[in-house]
């Protein structure tokens, strides 16, 4: 039966089990050749294709992409032009050295700007600061000059200087605009409580900036709002014939005015009505009309062809205004009077020059 079996046909030696050195020989065995020849061109040869999943040969391009994209997973590496993949290399995703510098020059440059941006607004506020300082003893000069050694000097205070940038205006030797507040004003009639004025086209050449000798200050305009509260005017009124007082009624859209007047018959007696403010020739005119007699019987009895007699208009001096002010219009509110007032080509006086010599106080007791 062995005989007849084997006919034809090779019988396989029996083979002893493999040994170490056989096990090491095989995997020498296993290890590809530098044969540069890839697999797949042998499985070409060969006719037949590698089985699926195999990774023999050469590394591919799918290996290639995901060792240059560890973050993209198993997926295949994405096409190029052909249907081929597309080449990885060192230095791809990055930004080329010429576009870095141009990145770094750009971000230098606006640092650079942004410092001299913030060096330049410093200095002009600085120039600013500086030049209002000097502004507020030139208009507290101008304020002081004229007044009586008896008379309390007013205050001057919140001295700005309008428009940006400052440094121009400096080089071109006119500051645009210069506000500033006067308050607690005495003059010949009632006490001025503030005076806001603004003060446009201030003529300083920059060479008597730069070495400190502005003296005396041109000005092209000043506008100013002249505030009276009503007890100043009050005040003043207590004085006058008829003890005339104000008092504001709806906002002070009207001014109510009442005191005494001599009535023939009658004696003294209690009188009211309405009032306005005129302004004339640079004088402010207390003007009563609707006047009536108020009576103890608390009514009203009207006096024909007799009102101009027994209340007549009532002058309030606003003399010695700031900066040669005049007044121009009146009008009231609920606190007081406000007075619009102009004033062109005015000179402010040199600050250390132009201050007051007043005698010094006897306190001897004579």
């Amino acid at each position: 039966m062995i005989g007849r079996a084997g006919i034809g046909r090779s019988v396989p030696t029996p083979s002893m089990p493999a040994g170490p050195e056989a096990l090491w020989r095989e995997r020498i065995q296993s290890i590809p050749s530098a044969d540069p020849q890839p697999a797949h061109a042998a499985w070409a040869d060969s006719g037949t294709h590698p089985p699926t999943g195999s990774r023999i040969g050469t590394q591919t391009g799918d290996d290639h992409y995901r060792q240059a994209h560890p973050d993209a997973g198993d997926s295949a590496t994405p096409a190029g032009p052909g249907g081929h993949p597309p080449a990885v290399g060192p230095g791809d995703g990055s930004v080329s050295p010429k576009r870095r510098r141009w990145r770094r020059r750009r971000r230098i440059l606006a640092i650079g700007a942004v410092v001299q941006l913030v060096v330049l607004v410093a200095g002009d506020r600085f120039a600013v600061s500086a030049a209002e300082d000097q502004m507020a003893k030139q208009i507290e000069a101008s304020v002081t000059e004229s007044l009586a050694c008896d008379v309390i000097p007013p205050t001057v205070s919140n001295v700005s200087i309008g428009g940006f940038p400052f440094l121009t205006q400096i080089m071109f030797g006119t500051f645009e605009n210069i506000g500033v507040s006067v308050e607690g004003i005495s003059t010949p009639g009632p006490r001025i409580s503030s005076v806001e004025a603004h003060l446009k086209g201030l003529h300083i050449p920059v060479k008597k900036i730069l070495t400190n000798s502005v003296g005396e200050v041109p000005v092209d305009d000043v506008e100013a709002t002249v505030r009276l509260d009503y007890d100043d005017v009050n005040t003043f009124l207590a004085d006058q014939p008829g003890k005339i007082q104000i008092n504001p009624v709806d906002g002070g859209e009207q001014v109510e005015v009442s005191g005494t007047a001599d009535v023939p018959m009658l004696g003294a007696q209690e009188i009211g009505g309405v009032t306005t403010f005129e302004v004339r020739d640079n004088e402010l005119t207390l003007v009563p009309s609707e006047v009536s007699l108020r009576g103890g019987l608390n009514f009203s009895i009207p006096v024909p062809g007799g009102v101009g007699e027994l209340l007549p208009s009532v002058p309030i001096p606003v003399g010695g205004l700031p900066f040669d002010l005049s007044i121009v219009e009146a009008s009231t509110d609920a606190s007081g009077l406000s007075l619009t007032a102009t004033a062109k080509d005015v000179v402010l006086p040199e600050a250390e020059a132009r201050t007051r010599q007043c005698p010094p106080a006897d306190n001897s007791g004579n």
